[in-house]
């Protein structure tokens, strides 16, 4: 499924653990630089193979000028394989994987369940495949260009969906008019018709622990609701469906304020350039943390700023569909 390119990023931590061993059904040769995570049946990381559910290799290919990550999947109880795709990074961003060429998942019982290919960054184009556990086709989806990145002049692609089809292979959609289900692997969905390829009336869907309803007029959204398991029901609209994490303070002042607690010895400058960029992830109750910072920075220096930033107070913590969400945000410290 193509994901949904948010004005908000919500955060997905990984627990990245570097191992020195090989599954033998997966690899014959071992890699000391091969990561290896653990995932439960929810996609949360955990710690062992024994408490996971799917395990997965992050395997580097060629030299460190022209280095390919080769992103493989496998369920832990049979040791099949669950997915297989390259990525040019070696740790997912906040949107997932940024994956290049071809992309498939496999079920459990070995079934191919998506077939997807993307182009050299990371935008998914040509055609997608969707398949039942049985092997009868489910969805088929091509992207068509909807618009051109203002920033970076490439296209801007749009699912185009063809094709949907039930488990016994009657038609619920062709050509972008009926009904749609998007089901994901952590057990979220959304489900509602389409018209001439928009989202239109109503919608249903969960995630992050809860329902939601929300109303569609040619693809915008017009309102919608959460309900949330303790009875509260949280309303928004297109407008403060994805709503951003704030400072304390206005941003002008939050800035003047890190950089009045910022202490760094004048013969350090030196060594680092003009801009360093700071991301942190701003928590569901407004903390900061997992502070990273781009290019070799020396470690004092780094908690300098960590502290100066955290000294300003916690933020307003962002949100979606009503519901506060980790975000990840990147801040430029000129030094």
């Amino acid at each position: 499924m193509k994901r949904s390119i948010l004005f908000l990023f919500i955060l997905i931590l990984f627990g990245p653990k570097v191992q020195v061993f090989c599954f033998e059904k997966a690899y014959t040769k071992c890699r000391i630089d091969t990561v290896v995570n653990y995932f439960d049946r929810s996609g949360n990381p955990v710690a062992t193979k024994a408490e996971s559910q799917s395990y997965q290799l992050i395997v580097p290919i060629g030299n460190d000028s022209d280095r390919f990550f080769n992103i493989v999947s496998y369920y832990t109880d049979t040791d099949s394989m669950k997915s297989f795709a390259y990525s040019p990074d070696s740790k997912a961003g906040v949107l997932g994987w940024k994956y290049v060429g071809e992309s498939t998942t496999y079920y459990p019982n070995g079934q191919l369940k998506s077939l997807e290919k993307f182009d050299p960054h990371g935008l998914a184009i040509d055609s997608s495949y969707y398949y039942y556990p049985t092997g009868k086709l489910k969805m088929l989806v091509t992207q068509v260009q909807s618009g051109q990145n203002p920033f970076t002049g490439t296209p801007i692609n749009k699912p185009y969906y063809l094709l949907y089809l039930d488990s016994l292979g009657n038609y619920l959609l062709k050509r972008g008019n009926g009904f749609l289900r998007l089901d994901y692997d952590n057990g979220n969905y959304i489900e509602g018709e389409l018209k001439d390829n928009e989202r239109e009336g109503k919608w249903v869907g969960w995630n992050m622990e809860s329902h939601y309803e929300e109303q569609y007029s040619a693809g915008v959204l017009q309102s919608g609701k959460r309900f949330r398991a303790n009875g509260e029901v949280v309303s928004y609209d297109a407008e403060t469906r994805e709503l951003a994490p704030v400072p304390s303070l206005k941003m002008d002042q939050f800035i003047k304020e890190v950089y009045k607690n910022i202490n760094i010895p004048r013969d350090s400058h030196t060594q680092l350039s003009n801009i360093i960029n700071v991301q942190f992830v701003v928590n569901k109750d407004g903390r900061l943390s997992n502070f990273k910072y781009d290019g070799d920075i020396p470690f004092e220096i780094k908690r300098e700023i960590t502290t100066a930033i955290q000294r300003v107070g916690p933020w307003k913590p962002g949100s979606l569909q009503g519901e506060p969400v980790a975000i990840n945000y990147t801040i430029p410290i000129r030094l």
